[in-house]
């Protein structure tokens, strides 16, 4: 089941990816030639074109750098930044935004050269052309695309793509309604762990835990909070309730973490293991603060998640779900459902009303014999 899932969510997240890049690359290199009048960057790139097209060759180049930028946001190096003094990240950065930019000139610069000839890498050297102030220009504003890109990609996967938006428009000054599915993720044992491992590692653990956690992105989750050694994650309905999304989210992460139990035990000696709880309904969604803003949800429906979660080592289940989001869900295959044995209805601290809760887990495959 998930294997397919990864490979559907893999390539939608590639072709997103190189969207967004796309549509950035082509405003940037555009408002470029608007605001200087300077088309000589875009011609003629190893004669892929038979005219001089500026229109074409804006295009070919807006796509060849979508395709790099995108490959580099499908790689993973999180946990080599962590671990590696931030100077190196820093300046390999600024090489790879200088060499970019370089590149270009060059090859903006020399139109006839063959792949033949490109192999050698002494030709760069020898046929770079003279930095003037025109390409002085061009490598600045290059640049300062290129943070701004990262800046821009780095914003929206932070408060989500609709808040985003939102954002920009200036409308999240204006509390909103919205339906919303949350999930409270907690890590098991964790006050005994930090004990037994200390404040300095146990945050590292944390770190390469919530590393991991990042996975419930290709289940269009978004990380809305972090909680000490939890999190608060959040889907629109529509996105949550697709494919069973909220619950395939959990399982893949705790799969995860299973599938390297190995590593975490190797550097921790421990091996984490988590609980959640899922619940929907209505929120309010509002931006908060003048100075450090941040984008908040209030309501009841955050409360009650939490109260469902908190009930997981009573019920002795990793997941519960409350009966609302049971019902709205449109698929039940590949889960167990079983309510809560005891009562119809749980009753949970701090409610009056009691809520039906659901012990969720995977359902097995039948051997063949």
């Amino acid at each position: 089941m998930f294997l397919l899932d990864k490979l559907k969510i893999r390539t939608l997240n590639f072709l997103s990816s190189l969207f967004y890049h796309l549509i950035f690359w082509l405003a940037s290199l555009f408002f470029y030639v608007f605001i200087t009048g300077d088309e000589s960057i875009y011609i003629n790139y190893l004669k892929l074109f038979i005219k001089d097209d500026i229109y074409g060759n804006t295009v070919l180049l807006s796509a060849l750098l979508a395709v790099l930028f995108t490959a580099i946001d499908m790689a993973s190096f999180d946990k080599l930044m962590r671990r590696s003094p931030i100077r190196i990240f820093v300046f390999l950065r600024f090489f790879l935004y200088l060499a970019l930019g370089l590149l270009i000139i060059f090859f903006s610069s020399n139109k006839n050269l063959s792949f033949e000839q490109l192999k050698d890498y002494r030709i760069y050297f020898e046929m770079m052309p003279k930095i003037g102030l025109p390409q002085a220009r061009f490598i600045a504003w290059f640049y300062l695309s290129c943070i701004l890109n990262s800046l821009f990609r780095a914003s929206y996967r932070k408060i989500g793509i609709s808040n985003f938006l939102h954002w920009i428009t200036g409308t999240l000054n204006k509390p909103r309604v919205e339906k919303r599915i949350f999930m409270f993720v907690d890590m098991k044992s964790s006050v005994t762990i930090a004990e037994k491992l200390g404040h300095k590692r146990f945050s590292f653990l944390v770190q390469d835990v919530f590393s991991d956690l990042a996975i419930i992105e290709n289940y269009k989750g978004e990380i809305y909070q972090y909680l000490g050694d939890g999190a608060i994650i959040s889907w629109s309905f529509k996105n949550g309730i697709r494919n069973n999304n909220c619950i395939k989210a959990f399982f893949a992460f705790q799969k995860l973490i299973q599938r390297k139990s190995f590593i975490y035990n190797n550097i921790y000696g421990e091996k984490p293991e988590f609980k959640a709880g899922l619940h929907m309904g209505e929120i309010m969604v509002l931006q908060v603060g003048r100075f450090k803003r941040d984008i908040s949800y209030n309501g009841d429906t955050l409360n009650t998640t939490a109260r469902i979660e908190s009930k997981c080592n009573e019920l002795k289940s990793n997941l519960l779900i409350s009966g609302l989001l049971y019902e709205r869900l449109k698929s039940h295959d590949g889960f167990t459902f079983s309510e809560h044995k005891d009562k119809e209805a749980l009753k949970l601290k701090g409610k009056k009303k009691a809520i039906q809760v659901y012990k969720v887990g995977i359902k097995q495959k039948k051997k063949r014999k």
